[in-house]
């Protein structure tokens, strides 16, 4: 099979619309969050490590299983309907959770040494507005979270040779659709698309709901989350983040 690509990005970000937009060309089998890497980096890094699940011959039975998981992978998504020469892989936000599984990115590099990683980015404004009004976190721990997502998934990406980390802007996602999304394209070595190209052309009228939405359709930059935090709590964020805000081109107001 092709190597495969996974989208990562803080929770919020967007992910879920972009699998959405590469998942209508025909040479993308995307899976929206099967999750099935987290499954083996626990196996892999965590589980084996319990005595009573696994207690002789622990090396080789663990070299055997590097080996042979990635042949158990690729067979999943076979088995879901991949076809050669497709490009494959998860769309799945958690794979750059440091806090909560820091081995999941080193874990899939190990075992598809020439994946390739498509980190989207949003303002972390409108991602703190997003969660909250989604009620997952608290906004301290909002805040938190866009910060680990971001700092370890660009971190393991530019450690990476060239080629193998791509980043994109929501924002742009939204408002130069075509042209980030030809950018994604040519990262992953595959050619324009009459089914994205046609995707894109119907949300011009008027924004996919995907993931369930907490704003208004289509709305992004400030607006996204002006109106949704109060003041403080945006002065909090700029106060938290500012650093890496100005780094992304998020510092304006």
């Amino acid at each position: 099979m092709s190597p495969p690509f996974w989208v990562i990005g803080a929770p919020r970000s967007g992910t879920t619309f972009l699998a959405t937009v590469l998942d209508h060309h025909p040479r993308i089998f995307l899976t929206n969050e099967m999750r099935v890497m987290l499954l083996f980096s626990r196996m892999l890094n965590r589980w084996v490590e319990a005595r009573r699940l696994l207690a002789t011959s622990r090396d080789q039975v663990l070299d055997s299983l590097w080996r042979q998981v990635p042949g158990v992978v690729e067979q999943i998504y076979r088995d879901l309907g991949a076809e050669p020469g497709q490009r494959w892989g998860d769309k799945y936000p958690q794979y750059a959770d440091r806090d909560l599984d820091p081995e999941a990115l080193q874990t899939i590099d190990r075992l598809f040494p020439q994946s390739q990683y498509v980190h989207i980015i949003r303002d972390p404004r409108a991602v703190v507005a997003s969660i909250l009004a989604k009620g997952w976190l608290g906004f301290d721990e909002a805040i938190e979270a866009w910060r680990v997502f971001v700092s370890h998934g660009r971190e393991f990406g530019t450690s990476l040779g060239d080629g193998r980390y791509h980043e994109l802007r929501f924002e742009g996602l939204i408002q130069e659709a075509a042209a980030t999304v030809e950018g994604v394209f040519s990262f992953l070595g595959l050619p324009a698309s009459k089914g994205v190209d046609e995707f894109l052309l119907g949300e011009e009228n008027g924004r996919t709901g995907v993931s369930f939405p907490t704003g208004k359709p289509g709305v992004v930059g400030r607006l996204a989350w002006e109106g949704r935090l109060e003041e403080a709590q945006v002065a909090r964020i700029e106060e938290r983040l500012g650093e890496m805000m100005a780094e992304f081109g998020y510092s304006d107001r």
